[in-house]
């Protein structure tokens, strides 16, 4: 290896030598060898070539007499713009054996007309399910969120993309997405060259089967021998389910519509209903209820209305005179006409559900007023009843001891009942009674199923071998629900003041009970009780019962003060239409007690009454009904307070105030029999003392005018202290 560079390294200035030796003697014979540069020719390639060895388009070389030398490596200049086009520059310089330059330059000329554009795959089609997926490409996985390209040496690729929603319903949508590949480099907006396209589906279904229950088994009675008209509650589906709306069906035959309501008239027996409840892209979900029609058709009586008769006396212990009577009754003497309307005769006439019992004995135990009740049973076995009044007298037969009986009123077992009255015991008609079951009753539904499997049968053929075959096999699975159902029932109080709720067929539930009633606002309120408010206020009576703490609080802020007064003075003035708050009557639970009359003001109001359960007898609710506003109703509830012992001494015999009501000043007239010092204090609506004076009385006639700030109006309360005597009363002052 070091002899060969050896070598080359002394044979080469040798070799120049000898080139430039006999170019000297070329000279001086004047034969000189001519000296050319010879520059490759220019190129023309694409912008995908190989650019990077440029080797490939050839090299320069220059020629001296009959030799041929490499010209060496060029200058090489790249003038190539972003998309990858332009020229490329190659420039050879030599100098000739006379020491002149000689050069040559190559062009390669670069376009940008690729063969056959970028090669670009696009986004798949993609399904995505559940309520609201996300269809930003940027969180859909690859290969279906963004196209890619290759092949884009000459290309400067951009990519953008729209969308359009469309909806096959409200679970069910498809985008079709069109993607647009710009090659920026390559673009013709006249012609169209340099843009891609392409459109990518996007499937948004919701496959999560809506949550609803089928409505509970629908009975009802046909009465026209046939048929009967079914009023159904339509099938719901929770509103909060994704997608909101969804396309219900229902297959029955004879429903008014084919939707949510299977309403219509049904025959009698049994009729299965499907519901298919449409979701996602086609998919379904169903269930199942039953219509029972029952024939109801029962014949229809008659009867009379009333009859009365007497007894026949007898001698019950023979010992010869009459101590007991008794009549006999046939139940087909009280028809009047009855019939079946289905035709179903002939009918059959008893005093009860068997049909055997077909008269009744009446006694001396049956004086008075007897409901009976005649029952019509058809061939059928349908039966009905009417009631008649069975008035047995004890006339002409003069049976001794043979008197009506007092009759308890019979109440039917699991009912309740009570009373509202009023402070005086005043029946309270038309209030209405509120009976609620506090916690929700269960109430079950089933829905069902049906699948079909294949399962392997086998069978003898009549050859005697034996087969196999696959049959369908149905298989119906039950589906229990349950819902719950919060009871209210209302009744009002009859002219009594009483009311009973007698429909009650459950009883082993906790019932709360409550009252309320409404009239005429201004019934039973007056200046009465004005006036024994502000007794009330200013000392001169005190309150003995609850029900006058109660009444006196006009605007329910738990407090009786001059404020109440204001408004009651108001409203009976006819200032204001009605009284404040949200209660104009109380109906109190007529047990409730207070350890003292006030407590009634600040405690809770015993509003319901709480029952854990009916049983078969229960004890009367009643109800106490108290007017807010009405405090003089009870003459009893109140009591006169008696003066001080020492203010018995009258120092003043003629006290008065006017005018009253006042605009500017107000003169309070007092008649002293002595000298004496006095003190005046006014106090406002809501009890602050607004005005304050000291005044000396002489012997005989004062007058003390009295002016007040002109933003002071409305009612006002006044005290005049004299010694031991005091003087209160109520002003009004106007603008």
């Amino acid at each position: 290896m070091k002899t060969n560079m050896y070598k080359k390294i002394h044979w080469l200035p040798l070799l120049i030598l000898l080139v430039t030796i006999s170019s000297l003697q070329a000279k001086k014979s004047g034969n000189a060898w001519p000296f050319t540069l010879n520059c490759p020719p220019n190129a023309y390639v694409s912008c995908t070539a190989e650019l990077w060895d440029l080797s490939a388009y050839g090299n320069a070389t220059y020629s001296m007499g009959p030799y041929t030398y490499q010209a060496g490596n060029p200058t090489v200049q790249y003038n190539l713009n972003s998309c990858n086009a332009g020229t490329i520059t190659r420039t050879w310089m030599v100098e000739d054996q006379y020491w002149n330059w000689h050069s040559c330059t190559q062009t390669i000329y670069v376009s940008s007309g690729g063969s056959g554009g970028p090669v670009i795959d696009w986004p798949e089609d993609i399904e995505l399910t559940g309520c609201n997926p996300d269809t930003n490409p940027y969180h859909l996985p690859e290969p279906n969120n963004y196209p890619t390209w290759e092949g884009s040496e000459c290309s400067m690729l951009g990519r953008s993309y729209s969308d359009m929603l469309f909806y096959v319903n409200s679970q069910c949508k498809k985008i079709m997405r069109t993607w647009k590949v710009l090659d920026w480099c390559n673009y013709s907006p006249t012609n169209g060259y340099g843009i891609y396209t392409k459109v990518q589906i996007i499937y948004l279904i919701n496959n999560t089967a809506p949550a609803f229950t089928c409505p509970a088994e629908i009975t009802v009675n046909a009465f026209n021998c046939k048929d009967a008209l079914v009023t159904a509650t339509p099938l719901t589906i929770d509103p909060s389910v994704c997608g909101g709306n969804f396309e219900i069906t229902n297959n029955s035959p004879y429903a008014t519509s084919k939707g949510k309501d299977i309403s219509g008239k049904y025959p009698i027996g049994t009729t299965k209903v499907t519901y298919t409840v449409k979701y996602g892209c086609g998919k379904t979900k169903t269930c199942t209820t039953n219509v029972v029609v029952k024939n109801s058709a029962r014949p229809t009586p008659y009867c009379i209305a009333q009859i009365i008769t007497t007894l026949m006396p007898l001698d019950t212990d023979h010992d010869g005179k009459v101590d007991n009577g008794m009549v006999e009754i046939w139940a087909k003497d009280l028809n009047k006409g009855s019939y079946s309307s289905c035709g179903f005769n002939p009918l059959k006439f008893s005093f009860s559900k068997n049909v055997n019992e077909t008269s009744k004995v009446f006694t001396c135990d049956n004086i008075g007023t007897n409901k009976v009740e005649m029952w019509v049973t058809d061939s059928r076995g349908g039966q009905e009843y009417c009631l008649v009044d069975v008035i047995i007298q004890n006339n002409g037969a003069n049976i001794p001891n043979c008197h009506p009986k007092p009759v308890d009123p019979v109440y039917p077992i699991y009912s309740q009942r009570g009373n509202v009255l009023t402070l005086t015991d005043t029946p309270l008609k038309d209030a209405e009674i509120t009976l609620k079951y506090v916690d929700p009753i269960i109430k079950y539904s089933s829905t069902y199923d049906t699948t079909e499997t294949l399962e392997l049968d086998s069978f003898i053929n009549l050859s005697g071998y034996k087969l196999y075959r696959y049959i369908t096999v149905q298989k119906i699975t039950e589906h229990k629900d349950s819902t719950l159902q919060y009871i209210t029932k209302t009744v009002k109080t009859n002219a009594d003041g009483k009311y009973i709720f007698d429909s009650l067929t459950i009883h082993d539930k906790k019932i709360a009970i409550s009252a309320t009633y409404v009239d005429d606002k201004h019934k039973n309120i007056d200046n009465k009780d004005v006036e024994l408010l502000t007794k009330f206020l200013l000392g001169e009576v005190t309150f003995t019962s609850y029900h006058q703490y109660l009444a006196s609080d006009i605007n329910e802020d738990g407090k009786i003060d001059i404020a109440d007064q204001n408004l009651l003075m108001e409203f009976v003035t006819g200032v204001v239409p009605s009284l404040t708050g949200s209660h104009q009557w109380y109906l109190l639970d007529k047990k409730a007690t207070y350890t003292k009359p006030e407590d009634v003001l600040t405690k809770a109001l015993p509003l319901v009454v709480t029952l854990d359960s009916l049983i078969a007898v229960n004890p009367v609710v009643d109800f106490i009904a108290i007017k807010k506003g009405n405090i003089s109703v009870d003459p009893g509830s109140f009591q006169e307070v008696e003066a001080d012992s020492r203010s018995k001494v009258e120092l003043v015999n003629d006290f008065k105030a006017y005018p009253n009501p006042f605009t500017d000043m107000v003169t309070f007239s007092i008649n002293s029999e002595t000298s004496n010092e006095a003190q005046l204090r006014i106090f406002n609506a809501a009890g602050m003392m607004i005005y304050t004076k000291d005044q000396v009385l002489t012997k005989g006639q004062n007058e003390v005018n009295v002016r007040l700030d002109n933003d002071i109006t409305g009612l006002l309360l006044y005290t005049w202290t004299l010694g031991n005597q005091q003087f209160n009363g109520t002003l009004s002052r106007i603008k």
